[in-house]
């Protein structure tokens, strides 16, 4: 099978970062189509994103968010698209990143006798070298703080649930009729139960990553984590198979802290054990 790739790249205001980014979708070692979805940029992001002329296709998303920018993307790309690439505007790859996951791609359609809905990768930090984004990476460098999501620091190649900045087939995600656009963050993962209930299957392996710059402030990390968390709950709400046993755990503890007296000692040693962590 002849595989085209389209990287759909969702943007908002990301003028910092966008220029790393399509630079290295366009120095990929196969010829990769780059589609940009603009929701609105009013910081410079289209005058950069200008400058590459023909080179790339820019297209206004009226939705303003990722899930409409991806559905948008699915009607817009030409029928020789077999993949779309997923990545955002403050992130970027190796020059190979493609040429690697389409190999792998292959490779393991062809042992397992059957077509892979995603093929999902790593997720690297940036070189950022400001405090914040350190103490973040520091807590993601724990499998504690990982977690089983999209910053898991996984080795090899395994079958998943929650594959990352996925390399998606077409023709299972319009089988599903693409993402949720009612799901304003977490709409990968509500697109990934759905493959999966359609009988596709998912994957992700080590041999490339995507690199993205993460939140530079506490207050910009902690607005994202309670989005997230929000809309993480309405993804379990509908699909409870998505739900991990390790994310009761703070709740399961809050709710003995302050039922049982004699746990009066745990919110100190909590706040030890995140600083020690951290």
């Amino acid at each position: 099978m002849e595989v085209r790739v389209c990287a759909v790249v969702p943007v908002l205001n990301e003028g910092e970062f966008i220029t790393r980014c399509i630079d290295s979708l366009l120095a990929q070692t196969m010829p990769v189509d780059v589609l940009v979805l603009d929701g609105g940029s009013t910081d410079g992001t289209l005058d950069l994103l200008s400058k590459y002329g023909d080179s790339i296709t820019v297209l206004n998303n009226p939705g303003k968010r990722v899930a409409q920018a991806r559905n948008l993307a699915l009607e817009n790309i030409s029928d020789e698209i077999t993949h779309c690439l997923e990545i955002i505007g403050h992130s970027w790859i190796d020059s190979d990143h493609v040429e690697r996951r389409v190999s792998e791609l292959l490779d393991l359609e062809s042992s397992l006798g059957t077509k892979i809905g995603a093929i999902g990768c790593r997720t690297e930090s940036g070189d950022s070298t400001d405090t914040v984004s350190k103490w973040v990476e520091g807590a993601l460098a724990s499998p504690i703080g990982s977690g089983g999501g999209q910053f898991q620091r996984f080795k090899g190649t395994e079958k998943t649930k929650v594959p990352a900045f996925c390399l998606h087939n077409v023709e299972a995600l319009r089988e599903v009729n693409g993402w949720d656009e009612r799901f304003i963050t977490s709409q990968d993962s509500d697109l990934s139960m759905r493959l999966i209930a359609a009988g596709w299957q998912l994957w992700r392996s080590d041999i490339s990553s995507v690199y993205m710059h993460k939140r530079s402030s506490l207050s910009n990390w902690w607005k994202m984590c309670h989005r997230y968390g929000f809309w993480r709950t309405k993804v379990v709400v509908k699909h409870p198979k998505r739900l991990d046993v390790r994310e009761l755990l703070p709740l399961v503890g809050l709710v003995m802290i302050f039922t049982l007296h004699q746990w009066w000692w745990a919110p100190a040693t909590y706040g030890v054990a995140l600083l020690l962590m951290g």
